[in-house]
């Protein structure tokens, strides 16, 4: 069986979040490490981070870097994508939608940290809540897909985890958005997330 390294910031509001959350609910053999950085910068593919570096049983390992790339990698590799190529492009989109409000997110926490960015994240998410609450509330398992955690559930967790800890709890909250707060606050209980 592999084990894995995953080399990143030591935070969770980060990139790296996601493929953390898989690999502990798939109960991978994970390790979490922080390079020093910038020093350890040109040894990194791409001179940045996050990286994955598996160690398969034979001794062998693989190295993946682009945080999307390693997460869509462990997601079909430990079923958090549905084996149907359709419903797997569905599910792929889902999260795509997503990430236009997590990186609208990061742009505001990160770089601008004003007011017409924080209208842009909330912009975006009030989007997405007309888009996705639909999605939920027509499953009555409340998940995107089917009846077990996928990929896009973690990466809608990510996004309200990262709301909540910053402060934007208007933005997602049960009055705005309740399938959507359900299924986060159901994602958050568990251990593999915490």
């Amino acid at each position: 069986m592999s084990t894995y390294e995953l080399l990143y910031f030591p935070m969770n509001l980060g990139r790296a979040n996601i493929t953390r959350i898989m690999l502990n609910s798939a109960g991978a053999t994970l390790k979490s490490a922080c390079p020093a950085w910038p020093a350890e910068k040109e040894n990194m593919p791409y001179g940045r981070l996050p990286v994955l570096v598996e160690t398969k049983a034979d001794g062998s390992k693989f190295t993946l870097c682009e945080s999307q790339a390693i997460e869509r990698y462990i997601a079909r590799k430990y079923g958090f994508l549905p084996a149907d190529l359709e419903q797997s492009a569905i599910a792929e989109s889902y999260v795509d939608n997503i990430v236009d409000s997590i990186d609208l997110f990061y742009k505001h926490h990160y770089v601008e940290k004003n007011d017409a960015s924080k209208e842009a994240v909330q912009k975006a998410v009030k989007y997405l809540i007309s888009r996705h609450e639909p999605i939920l509330a027509a499953n009555p398992s409340g998940h995107y897909i089917g009846n077990k955690l996928s990929y896009p559930d973690i990466y809608l967790y990510h996004l309200y985890f990262m709301l909540t800890e910053t402060g934007l709890t208007d933005f997602i909250n049960e009055s705005t958005a309740p399938h959507i707060t359900k299924l986060a606050k159901s994602l958050a209980a568990l251990p593999a997330v915490q």
